[in-house]
């Protein structure tokens, strides 16, 4: 049962992944050659040369930002913090099938005390493996369900 939604907002930290480092670059790169400010633009004109015709229109989406969007919304900001709350639990329920896959040799058996132990291990098994972004699985949930939302207004007049 979740008593209290943690915040998870750490774990959107990627500006230090050397993939970002490299889109960065290459940003910085563009805009030199093409003294044109719209990054996305230049990605899609670069990359479409090279996935033209190989892949659908609809299967090239611009991606999110999801970071500064929860930033600005505090429900949006709780949204995101269920739906990592939502990825755990889906991988707790991964991992109990997985152990129930496992025969026991009975050798040695803890009893009901190992019972809970495993399951509270298994618990946090699950919040280690959803606090990282390994799955993806809340950034989909929260991507999937943020698009009932209204759009973010910004306040600033």
């Amino acid at each position: 049962m979740i008593n209290k939604i943690n915040d998870y907002t750490n774990r959107l930290n990627k500006a230090d992944k050397p993939e970002v480092q490299n889109l960065k670059r290459m940003n910085d790169e563009l805009q030199y050659k093409k003294n044109v400010g719209n990054f996305q633009e230049l990605l899609k004109e670069e990359v479409g040369k090279e996935i033209s015709g190989k892949l659908s229109s609809s299967s090239v989406q611009s991606t999110i930002n999801i970071k500064e969007e929860i930033e600005k919304d505090a429900y949006r900001k709780r949204l995101y913090n269920a739906s990592v709350e939502f990825e755990s639990i889906f991988v707790k329920m991964m991992l109990n099938q997985m152990k129930k896959s496992v025969q026991k040799s009975g050798l040695i058996d803890g009893g009901y005390a190992e019972e809970i132990f495993e399951d509270m291990l298994y618990d946090e098994y699950a919040r280690m493996i959803s606090s990282n972004e390994a799955l993806g699985l809340a950034e989909q949930v929260y991507t999937s369900l943020s698009k009932a939302l209204p759009p973010i207004v910004d306040k600033k007049i």
